[in-house]
């Protein structure tokens, strides 16, 4: 049985950018803690990773609530913004803290935020396609007030008022194919719109490849973060592909029956998927079909 890496898996440059500002920090000879906001990737191994290093994690708005913390950020911490950004607020609340904050928002995401301000203050009502609850639908939606409307369904299309110039754009993970049929929805109850395809490149350019590469194995795993909205959505769209394709996060989680009679296993990641995790499920597989897997039944550590 053949094992295919998918050449175009990996992390995304925004979350790979703020991987590596965090391991800077936490290299440091000194004892000053290292917080981030929120989860820093979509990825429970790399955070497990991470957190082994010495990283924290504060919940957002965790002023509001200080029990659920077993240690506070002070003056002698620094604290790292996520990828996915925040809203002022956040920025606010760690000001009042007096620690040093670095800024770890990708820079497609600080567009996206820029652009949705700008837009309000020039009067246009802005829809923003996406996940309700998203970290970075919070970010965005912070930046204007919370003024901007979450477009998830239908449903919400009807907060828009139908007279007003409207912006809509898209959170830059979400599936085009979702943004396109929003769009077309929004055009029936809008008058006036201007569209701002605000999905990232590195997305767009993954949904493209990914359907070549899922129907050259015959079976799929998808590797990444079950709260991964990317994964979620590569997810989806190699299923509908090939029907033997599976969501994974750790090689204890795989199946034999899944594979067999099946000459091919195809490996790919979502933009939250470190390579290092990618790599791990190859090895561990051609590990154990040098040993007869899965005709045999054998059992390995992983």
């Amino acid at each position: 049985m053949k094992v295919i890496l998918d050449p175009k898996a990996g992390i995304c440059g925004g979350v790979r950018r703020t991987i590596q500002l965090v391991e800077k920090e936490l290299s440091r000879e000194d004892d000053q803690e290292v917080f981030v906001v929120g989860d820093i990737i979509h990825n429970e191994r790399e955070i497990e990773r991470l957190e082994q290093d010495g990283l924290k994690t504060l919940i957002p708005g965790f002023l509001d609530d200080l029990t659920n913390h077993d240690s506070i950020p002070n003056g002698k911490s620094t604290v790292l913004i996520r990828a996915h950004g925040e809203p002022p607020r956040t920025f606010k609340e760690l000001d009042l803290l007096g620690v040093d904050v670095i800024d770890g928002t990708c820079p497609v995401v600080t567009r996206s935020q820029d652009l949705a301000r700008e837009h309000l203050l020039k009067g246009y009502q802005v829809a923003v396609v996406g996940k309700h609850g998203h970290p970075e639908m919070i970010g965005i939606l912070g930046h204007t007030d919370n003024k901007a409307v979450c477009i998830q369904s239908e449903e919400d299309i009807a907060k828009l008022q139908p007279d007003t110039l409207t912006l809509i754009m898209a959170q830059t993970t979400i599936g085009s194919g979702m943004f396109a049929q929003m769009v077309e929805k929004i055009k029936e109850h809008v008058g006036k719109i201007e569209i701002r395809n605000t999905i990232c490149r590195f997305v767009l350019n993954r949904n493209i490849k990914l359907p070549n590469f899922t129907s050259e194995a015959d079976v799929i795993l998808v590797v990444g973060g079950k709260k991964s909205s990317n994964t979620n959505m590569l997810y989806r769209t190699c299923l509908a592909i090939n029907p033997r394709s599976y969501h994974v996060v750790s090689p204890n989680e795989i199946e034999r029956e899944w594979f067999i009679g099946s000459n091919s296993i195809g490996i790919t990641g979502s933009a939250s998927t470190p390579i290092w995790l990618l790599h791990e499920f190859e090895e561990t597989l051609n590990r154990w079909i040098k040993a007869g897997w899965p005709e045999n039944a054998v059992e390995f550590d992983v």
